[in-house]
């Protein structure tokens, strides 16, 4: 079994790595402004979706929490 083992193939050497795009990693404001317009289009649907589905009082229920998630999320420090 000595010597039967394949010989490593050559090491490339390492290139450099492409510069990170403009638009490859959002900045914080950006970032903001997409949890904003997810937020809001998840209410636009989920809020008469929940109302159709446990009633008026459970829709305002789930929108106080929802409401009181993304005011949290607002003001965290970081």
């Amino acid at each position: 079994m000595s010597g039967s083992a394949k010989p490593r193939a050559a090491a490339r050497p390492r290139t450099k790595k492409a510069a990170a795009s403009r638009w490859s990693v959002p900045g914080p404001a950006t970032r903001r402004w997409i949890f904003i317009g997810g937020f809001t289009l998840a209410l636009l649907v989920g809020l008469p979706l929940a109302h159709a589905l446990v009633g008026e009082v459970g829709a305002i229920l789930l929108g106080t929490f929802a409401f009181g998630f993304v005011v949290g999320r607002m003001t965290l420090r970081k």
